[in-house]
């Protein structure tokens, strides 16, 4: 079920209803048999698939707790749960990489292994080997009952495509159970109601469909409509992450649990690193936490730093998919992590105000991304290549796309109202919680948005991050 289908809202109707309705003991048991119903209405095979990983796991982590060697139980965990997903990610990459070694060395050919990618593997992989790598450092103090251990992989708001939760961050929640406050029902119905449209109304309605027109080259040869295409996709596939994430976060609220942040404005960055601290936050710290600093990080000399910086963003690129394309796009992130930590560059504050001085550095940041969102698009290299050869070659015969460029400029004042908004919430809140017609004014924002949201949820489509 997608997040925006009728058939979720039914189920997330119920599910939010029964929940609240039962007594606090009962509630865990009901939210973990309700993710797992969650995924069974996807496709029920790959149910087995799920449960098998998190009791196999789980069996680990107690005889990790219990074995005077916890290491080998650790490495135990992560060959298998990586095993899981490079078998159903990776396996058809790795023989359409060989399979022409092999033809010419022996005249072999076999059958490419087409197998169906469990909905949100990657996500509960990493959880997974996270909290398993957590446990061999001695993070977590008391390993969970299987029952909560099952729950904090499954959880059904964030299963599919995160954010990426650590043991620290949502076991305490679950033990205490969810605390529903009139405070927290509120902001998970903003966020619920803000994230489809995001979705709906910006990724799917007004960006998708120019963006589909371009990168599938259905005769369009104008540089401009390229331009217009590249920034269509980079607002396209923000909104539909971020629109998931407001969503997942919005849902968990309305259970009575909170889940981190996963973007903060990432296309006002002022530096590569930067964005790397706004973009899909939980998979950055993931990969900081679990790869680079394990690779030695920034401890080596400056060499092995850079290297370390280029390593894990070229497999977190391929985290992403088993493409070559997805391998580029982390190599140029990379690239540019590793130029502006040769520069001696140093972080900057997320929440410094911007001024006009920080315009052209913003600008040339957005725009390297927006150039490496064209291997993350594009079907295969080729494609990307001849995209690219289309933002400099080629004439403009088709005028200019007014209506789209006016749909990209107001996605791109959207996005810098977002950190405006989000730095005077509070004070928007307080303010509107003292006016007898503030509860009304919110309502009927809120209902607007559902309204046209509805209104134009017949385009809608996947979310682009359920193929991870």
């Amino acid at each position: 079920m997608l997040f925006n289908s009728p058939q979720f809202a039914l189920f997330l109707l119920a599910a939010v209803c029964l929940y609240r309705a039962l007594p606090v003991r009962l509630r865990n048991p009901f939210l973990l048999g309700a993710s797992l119903l969650f995924y069974t209405l996807w496709l029920p095979a790959y149910l087995l698939l799920l449960v098998a990983d998190i009791a196999v796991n789980y069996a680990l982590l107690r005889g990790m707790a219990r074995s005077s060697r916890p290491k080998l139980y650790l490495i135990a965990s992560i060959v298998f749960t990586l095993g899981l997903l490079g078998t159903f990610k990776y396996a058809a990459l790795l023989v359409t990489t060989t399979l022409p070694v092999l033809e010419g060395l022996f005249a072999f050919s076999g059958p490419i292994p087409d197998l169906f990618l469990p909905l949100g593997i990657s996500f509960y992989s990493f959880q997974i080997l996270g909290f398993s790598i957590d446990t061999y450092r001695g993070k977590t103090r008391t390993l969970p009952s299987f029952s909560r251990y099952a729950l904090f992989i499954s959880f059904f708001p964030q299963l599919v495509a995160g954010p990426i939760l650590r043991g620290s961050q949502f076991l305490p929640q679950l033990a205490r159970g969810g605390e529903i406050t009139p405070e927290r029902t509120r902001r998970g119905l903003w966020l619920l109601g803000v994230g489809l449209a995001k979705k709906v109304i910006l990724a799917d309605y007004l960006l998708a469909g120019f963006v589909d027109l371009v990168f599938d080259a259905r005769g369009v040869e104008s540089p401009v409509f390229y331009w217009v295409a590249l920034y269509s996709f980079a607002f396209q596939i923000y909104y539909d992450f971020s629109g998931y994430t407001d969503m997942a976060r919005g849902i968990a609220l309305l259970l009575g649990f909170e889940l981190p942040f996963n973007f903060l404005e990432p296309y006002l960055s002022r530096s590569p690193s930067e964005f790397w601290r706004r973009w899909h936050i939980t998979l950055s710290r993931w990969l900081a936490d679990y790869l680079y600093i394990p690779l030695g990080g920034n401890r080596r000399g400056s060499v092995r730093t850079l290297a370390n910086l280029m390593l894990t963003m070229l497999l977190g690129g391929l985290w992403h998919g088993a493409s070559w394309n997805f391998v580029i796009w982390g190599g140029i992130h990379g690239l540019i992590l590793v130029l502006h930590r040769a520069l001696g560059r140093r972080p900057v504050d997320l929440d410094a105000p911007l001024g006009l001085r920080d315009v052209p550095r913003i600008g040339v940041v957005f725009h390297v991304v927006c150039l490496a969102w064209v291997f993350f698009r594009a079907e295969d290299f080729d494609s990307a290549l001849n995209f690219i050869r289309h933002l400099f070659v080629g004439e403009n015969t088709f005028g200019l796309p007014w209506i789209q460029i006016g749909i990209v400029l107001f996605c791109a004042l959207l996005h810098l109202a977002e950190r405006a908004l989000r730095t005077r919430l509070p004070a928007i809140r307080a303010y509107l919680a003292g006016k007898a017609w503030g509860e009304a004014l919110q309502g009927a924002v809120l209902g607007a948005l559902l309204a046209l949201a509805l209104a134009v949820s017949g385009v809608g489509g996947d979310f682009i991050y359920f193929q991870f």
